[in-house]
């Protein structure tokens, strides 16, 4: 099957660099790596500088004038099944899909469900790539940014040799807000020896269904939380009840027990008490939702109208992000 990086990240970060170096790197050890480049601009300049540098290449696509998250995902797909359908001997062992620093990679990494690519392709993880010069509350306050941060598999804090202590910074920073998600500090464009390597850290896939053994799991915890929360019977939803705190050290709880762990949790909310509930998700990487009218500053990286339509939503259409 063939393995799929997602290489994202803001507009200057160091993604074209970081690109060339796996692509160097996988052509040394003689496998078949295909480029995949998508650039917003009407004329692509990173396309033509990949395919000079590295002509050993299985292949070269170059997508401009729109984002791989949305404009151009059908391209996107096209071409992918395109290098997926040739001979064994020449198909691409290994894609790298290097986004515009405007695409949400959350748009992506279901790629490997497409009718058209389901079974031939999976997405081995996401590569997010942010120069360390970036200012510090921009992760805070830029929610593409967040998302590209939060959907990572490993994080290269690039330009770290131009400022070291902002480096530091930005790597405590993101370990507060997600504790699991592995990063490597860049010197003069490279990562060091020992860094995480991008195909393999993606986050193990979720734990085996457990049935009764979550409900049990389930009904002990809410004995500690009974103010907090309550099982919906025949549902696998824990609601929380409204106007209380302590969700997120709740949310915590459930997802260290056994049958919930390696889970991505889900957490909707809809009021200033949800705000912790929503932090502790994303430092699990999960999927936090605001839903009703849009407020300012809220931790939710989603936002929607209703639980309905964020219901919709999880069941496969598309969710507003927040900007």
């Amino acid at each position: 099957m063939v393995e799929v990086l997602i290489v994202t990240g803001p507009l200057g970060a160091g993604k074209t660099t970081a690109v060339n170096r796996l692509l160097k790197r996988e052509a040394a050890r003689g496998g078949r790596v295909a480029v995949l480049i998508n650039e917003f601009g009407a004329v692509s300049v990173d396309g033509p500088l990949v395919a000079s540098e590295r002509p050993e290449l299985a292949g070269v696509a170059d997508l401009v004038g729109g984002c791989a998250c949305c404009s151009l995902r059908e391209d996107v797909v096209k071409v992918l099944a395109g290098w997926c359908a040739q001979p064994e001997e020449v198909r691409p062992q290994r894609i790298v899909l290097e986004t515009t620093g405007l695409a949400d990679p959350s748009d992506l990494v279901d790629l490997e469900l497409d009718p058209e690519l389901h079974g031939k392709l999976r997405v081995a993880g996401v590569l997010t790539v942010v120069s360390a010069l970036t200012p510090l509350h921009h992760l805070q306050e830029r929610g593409l940014l967040r998302r590209q941060v939060a959907m990572a598999s490993l994080l290269h804090l690039s330009k770290a040799d131009l400022d070291p202590s902002a480096a530091l910074a930005w790597e405590s920073q993101v370990r507060a807000a997600h504790p699991a998600l592995p990063q490597a500090r860049l010197w003069n464009g490279a990562a060091p020896p020992d860094a995480p390597d991008p195909w393999t850290c993606a986050a193990p896939d979720g734990a085996p269904e457990a049935g009764a053994a979550i409900c049990d799991a389930a009904t002990r915890l809410l004995r500690g939380h009974g103010d907090v929360l309550r099982l919906i019977p025949g549902k696998m939803v824990v609601e929380f009840q409204p106007r209380h705190h302590g969700k997120g050290s709740a949310i915590a709880a459930f997802m260290e027990e056994p049958p919930f762990r390696g889970r991505v949790p889900v957490f909707l909310g809809d009021d200033t008490t949800d705000e912790e509930g929503f932090a502790e998700v994303n430092r699990r990487r999960g999927i936090s939702i605001r839903v009703g009218p849009p407020i300012g500053g809220s931790a939710a990286i989603y936002e929607l109208p209703s639980v309905t339509a964020a219901l919709d939503w999880l069941a496969g259409t598309s969710a507003k992000r927040r900007s």
